[in-house]
């Protein structure tokens, strides 16, 4: 027959294992993969993903050797700028081939080729035209130039996204 104190040992023993259990228990439901965020409607086991999300280029419609054409660049995460017509940070258009760039500025450049953008919103970016000193210095698009295009988001610096591309 059990004593009293080996009886009351053995219930210690069981609760003290019952509450590793429960710990356990409680510490594997509240893990969540890093990055992630539990959801509030109920649903068990699903998560978002939290992602520092960039610009990506989809597509560049055909570029043509002139200096006024309606390029557009579609893709997503652009951010949102109002038209203007210059240079700016977040917008780059170069041309390897010809080794000059237009519609981009720097701490460290300025290009004297600007871009005419008439539409810039989150998935579309579209320019009417290369201006300022198109065509001086040799700066102008040849059939069969490469080109290397590049988008920056405004509103959280991220990018660049890039696209290469060929004078049509």
């Amino acid at each position: 027959m059990a004593t009293p104190n080996s009886s009351m040992r053995k219930g210690l023993d069981l609760m003290r294992y019952l509450h590793l259990i429960l710990g356990a228990i409680i510490v594997s439901s509240c893990s969540q993969s890093v990055g992630s965020l539990p959801l509030s409607n109920g649903f068990q086991n699903q998560a978002i993903r939290v992602t520092a999300a960039g610009p990506h280029i989809t597509s560049v419609s055909p570029i043509e050797p002139k200096q006024y054409q309606k390029i557009v660049i579609s893709g997503s995460d652009f951010g949102t700028m109002k038209p203007y017509d210059g240079d700016s940070a977040y917008i780059r258009i170069r041309d390897k081939t010809g080794k000059w760039d237009a519609g981009h500025e720097s701490s460290s450049e300025i290009d004297s080729v600007w871009l005419d953008v008439t539409e810039w919103s989150d998935s579309k970016i579209v320019i009417t035209g290369f201006t300022n000193d198109y065509g001086q210095e040799n700066w102008v698009l040849n059939k069969g130039d490469h080109l290397e295009v590049y988008v920056w988001n405004p509103q959280n610096d991220s990018g660049p996204a890039t696209k290469n591309e060929k004078v049509k």
